[in-house]
C-alpha cells in the first residue's frame, strides 16, 4: 500500500487553485494500493466534502509554517512520497522532509528558486532561456517543465466548436477567492454591453458573493454561477466566443479548449508565465490588478467588439500554442513510474 499525502495552502487569501491542482493530480493517480491523504491547515467544508466524495483523507494540520508539524504528519501516517504544492517550503524544509521520505515532489510556480526534491513540476508556458535557468538551478532534479505537463482532470479535453469572431458569449472568472473583489470591478464596467451575454462565475470561498448576486439580480445580460465542481467549470467554458479573468491554473484551462482570453494579474506567482504568454501574443494582457480601473475594462470590450481581428488573432495563437496538446497522459506515465520504483 502506497501512502501518498499533499501539502498546499488554500484560504482566502491564497484562493482554491492550489487544491484544484492537487486534487486533479491525485486524480490522475488514483489506483489500486494507493491511499491519499490531504494535508492543509483549515481547509474550506465544501472542498473537504469534495475529497470525502473521492475517498480522499484530509488531514488538519495546525501550521504549514513549522516543519515539526509536518514531520510529525509524515511519520503518523507513514507517508512515503509527499508532492508539496506549499510556496513556502524553503531549500532547508525540503531537506529535513526528505530524510523522512522516499520521495519528495514539488509543484511550484516561480521559476527562481532552488528546490531540494526529487521531482520539480512548473506546468507553465515558459521560455528555452526560463528552462535553462530552472535547469541550472537544479541539476540534480527530475524536472517536468511546460505546458505538456499540465495537471488536468481526465475529462478535461471537450470538444472544441468553432468560435465566433463576434462577441455573444463571455466566460468570467477571478479565482476561487477573487480578495481584490475583481468581479464587482468588471461587472460595473460591462454592464451598458447588452448585446453580450456575461457568464460569471463565482467561486467556493469568495466571500463577496451576496452582494454580486445583488448587483447582477436585475441585469440580463449576466448570469452567475457559484460553487461549481472543476469540470462543472470546464463545462461551463465551453461554446463561449471568450474569456475575461485572472492569470492562475483557470487561464490554462481556457487556453487548452482555445478560448481566446483577456487576462488581470492578481498574483506575484503569475506574473512569468503571463508575459511569457503576452510575448507569443497568445493572451490580451491587460495588466496588473491595482493598476487596472473600471474604465480600462470598458474602454478593452469597446475596442474588442470594433476590431475583430484582435479576437481572430488570439484564437489563432491559442490553438498554435495550445490547440494540439492533449498530453494527458505524460505526467501521469512519468509519476507513476518514480512512484512504482522498487526502492519506493
Amino acid at each position: 500500500m502506497k501512502k501518498i499525502g499533499f501539502l498546499f495552502e488554500a484560504n482566502y487569501n491564497i484562493g482554491g487553485g492550489h487544491f484544484w491542482r492537487c486534487f486533479n493530480l491525485a486524480k490522475i493517480l488514483k489506483k489500486r494500493k494507493r491511499v491519499f491523504y490531504f494535508i492543509s491547515k483549515d481547509l474550506n467544508k465544501s472542498f473537504i466534502n469534495i475529497l470525502k466524495k473521492e475517498n480522499f483523507n484530509y488531514l488538519n494540520i495546525n501550521s504549514l509554517k513549522k516543519i515539526s508539524h509536518i514531520k510529525d504528519i509524515v511519520k503518523k501516517k507513514k507517508i512515503e512520497i509527499l508532492i508539496s504544492d506549499y510556496y513556502h517550503l524553503d531549500t532547508k524544509m525540503k531537506g529535513e522532509i526528505k530524510k523522512k521520505i522516499k520521495a519528495l515532489i514539488v509543484i511550484d510556480d516561480f521559476t527562481h528558486k532552488k528546490h531540494n526534491c526529487d521531482v520539480y513540476i512548473n506546468n507553465n508556458f515558459m521560455s528555452e532561456i526560463t528552462k535553462f535557468k530552472i535547469k541550472k538551478l537544479n541539476p540534480n532534479t527530475k524536472l517536468f517543465l511546460g505546458t505538456n505537463y499540465f495537471i488536468q482532470p481526465k475529462k478535461f479535453f471537450l470538444k472544441k466548436k468553432k468560435i465566433n469572431d463576434k462577441i455573444k458569449k463571455v466566460f468570467v472568472f477571478f479565482g476561487s477567492s477573487d480578495p481584490s473583489n475583481e468581479t464587482v470591478k468588471f461587472i460595473n464596467a460591462v454592464e451598458n454591453f447588452n448585446k453580450i451575454k456575461f457568464f460569471i462565475l463565482i467561486g467556493k470561498i469568495n466571500k463577496n458573493y451576496e452582494q454580486i448576486k445583488k448587483l447582477t439580480n436585475n441585469k440580463k445580460n449576466m448570469k452567475i454561477f457559484h460553487n461549481l465542481t472543476n469540470l462543472e467549470t470546464l463545462e461551463l467554458m465551453k461554446n463561449k466566443d471568450f474569456s475575461f479573468g485572472a492569470g492562475g491554473i483557470n487561464l490554462f484551462e481556457r487556453l487548452f479548449q482555445g478560448l481566446p482570453s483577456a487576462v488581470i494579474c492578481n498574483a506575484e506567482n503569475q506574473k512569468s508565465g503571463l508575459m511569457e504568454l503576452k510575448k507569443k501574443d497568445v493572451i490580451y494582457f491587460l495588466g496588473y490588478k491595482n493598476k487596472i480601473s473600471k474604465l480600462s475594462i470598458t474602454n478593452f470590450f469597446k475596442n474588442l467588439i470594433s476590431k475583430p481581428k484582435i479576437i481572430y488573432k488570439l484564437r489563432k495563437n491559442t490553438y498554435k500554442y495550445f490547440g494540439v496538446k492533449n498530453n494527458s497522459n505524460l505526467l501521469k506515465y512519468e509519476l507513476n513510474k518514480i512512484i512504482n520504483r522498487n526502492d519506493i
